[in-house]
């Protein structure tokens, strides 16, 4: 074998072994300077160490804005709009009856399965949710979020508990006034009364007509008339010595009640009143045979009764003679709907987070207001008129006056007793004594 061949083979063994103990070798006992410039350049690897996407979150929230409230339908868009841009958070909402709301939240509670937010007004057994647990105080959720400083005094004083806590975000305002139906008095020939005297005028000449005079639901809901017709012969500091603590023996509560029952059985009600429930009363109003009704700012653009908007005036409840008021009251508040957050809401705080930053954007928040009239919690809302429902009712009068509402002051305790006293007041037969007693009896249980 000649030189040049043994040559050959020589350098072919040696880089046959180099191959070979390159690919045995661990990757780091190659340096790189090994690498000839001329060879290909490595292939590129993709990163190992990829962001982690937000880990899906489930937001369930309890409220009764369902379809048949004009709030329902916004609603549902800024859902929709909030999980559109939040894609790892899905919003699972429940519609119940307002009232059957609380009962559910506190069975929930009980079991620690309770929703993780809950959209209810201020009234009854959640006033003391924040004391047992039930919600959390939003104090510091208020200052963290960016949120402190955004709504109105009047709604940030209905949240906030004596001790400084405040119970709840304030979602939704409120105004209870009358109803008062101008085509109805006209055809009586009477103007909006401003006294209980002119009340008992205009009711007989309401009916001479064969129409009705005043509406109201009683089935729980009649205890705001109830009060307010009460609140109307007395100031707020004396509604929060009966009402509120009990003390049915202050002369001007005594003079109250014995005013709501000359007004039933002179025929100021609707007949029947006693037995008529919300429903009933929404129907009974939108035939335009009923003078006056005790309605919210809810039913504002409530289809059913859009076909007498055009005639509405909203005010007051007349005054009595001697009343310590200065003009016709009526109620308004905030304590109409309250975002509340749960122990379980807390342990998703950075999607609740999101969330009530979103609904609380005015853009967002505007919605409520132009598509449904809700009266406004946050300080700044940019509206745009052209977007205002217009079968949403004419401004309240300004000769008003606000009395305190009951269930800022009204004990829970009673609430479910004050109601049931209320709802039979509308009985014919019920005297004041009887009323009176069965109020003083209901507070005597919880001193």
């Amino acid at each position: 074998m000649n030189k040049r061949k043994i040559s050959m083979i020589i350098a072919l063994l040696v880089a046959t072994s180099m191959v070979i103990s390159a690919c045995g070798a661990p990757a780091t006992a190659v340096p790189a300077t090994a690498v000839p410039a001329t060879a290909a350049p490595p292939t590129a690897v993709p990163p190992t160490a990829v962001p982690p996407t937000a880990e899906p979150v489930t937001l369930t929230i309890w409220h009764n804005w369902g379809p048949d409230d004009a709030k329902g339908a916004p609603l549902k868009t800024i859902f929709a709009d909030f999980m559109a841009a939040n894609p790892d958070i899905t919003i699972k909402d429940e519609v119940y009856v307002d009232s059957d709301i609380p009962l559910k939240v506190e069975t929930a509670s009980t079991a620690k399965v309770e929703p993780d937010l809950v959209f209810v007004q201020r009234v009854g057994s959640p006033l003391s949710w924040t004391d047992s647990g039930v919600t959390l105080p939003v104090n510091d959720y208020l200052t963290e979020w960016g949120l402190a400083g955004k709504f109105t005094d009047q709604a940030m004083s209905d949240y906030t508990q004596a001790d400084g806590k405040v119970q709840a975000f304030p979602l939704e305002g409120y105004r209870w006034p009358i109803w008062y139906n101008t085509k109805v008095l006209e055809a009586a020939g009477v103007a909006i009364p401003t006294t209980t005297d002119e009340l008992l005028a205009a009711a007989k000449a309401i009916r001479a007509t064969g129409n009705q005079p005043l509406i109201a639901s009683n089935d729980g809901m009649g205890v705001y008339l109830f009060s307010l017709i009460l609140e109307s012969a007395m100031s707020d500091e004396e509604a929060i010595q009966c009402m509120g603590k009990g003390d049915w023996t202050v002369p001007n509560c005594i003079k109250a009640v014995e005013l709501f029952v000359q007004l039933r059985d002179a025929g100021v009600f609707v007949d029947g009143v006693e037995g008529i429930d919300y429903g009933g009363a929404n129907t009974q109003y939108a035939t335009g045979t009923v003078a006056m009704s005790h309605f919210g700012t809810w039913e504002d653009c409530a289809a059913e009764v859009a076909s007498v908007v055009p005639y509405v005036q909203l005010g007051g409840f007349p005054l009595p003679e001697g009343s310590p008021r200065h003009a016709p009251v009526y109620y308004t508040g905030f304590s109409a709907k309250g975002i509340w957050i749960t122990p379980n809401g807390a342990a998703k705080s950075e999607a609740v987070k999101k969330f009530v930053q979103y609904i609380f954007e005015p853009a967002i928040y505007a919605r409520l207001v132009e598509q449904a009239a809700m009266v406004a919690s946050l300080k700044e809302v940019p509206l745009d008129p052209s977007k205002m429902n217009p079968n949403c009712v004419p401004p309240l009068s300004a000769n008003a006056e606000v009395a305190m509402q009951p269930d800022l002051f009204l004990p829970p305790e009673v609430n479910s007793d004050f109601t049931r006293v209320s709802t039979e007041a509308f009985t014919p037969g019920t005297t004041a004594e009887k009323i009176l007693a069965d109020l003083t009896a209901a507070y005597a249980a919880i001193k």
